[in-house]
């Protein structure tokens, strides 16, 4: 579970190569299905079908506003 219950979904910045897709508070059943394809085309390098920087592991650190209201 991550802190804002939002899951971690792309690319860890400090360490190159390194993807990761956790933090889904339960709910990863439901929704790995589209995670794994989020991933995918992350890694792949193909335009995936939402914007994945909500989902960045940085946002923690990074001074990002929440994105849960």
């Amino acid at each position: 579970m991550t802190p804002d219950v939002v899951p971690v979904i792309g690319p860890v910045a400090s360490r190159p190569g390194f993807h990761i897709a956790t933090g889904f508070s339960g709910h990863g059943f439901g929704i790995g299905p589209a995670a794994g394809q989020l991933m995918a085309d992350i890694i792949a390098g193909d335009r995936p079908l939402i914007e994945p920087k909500p989902l960045r592991f940085e946002r923690f650190t990074d001074g990002s506003p929440s994105i849960i209201s």
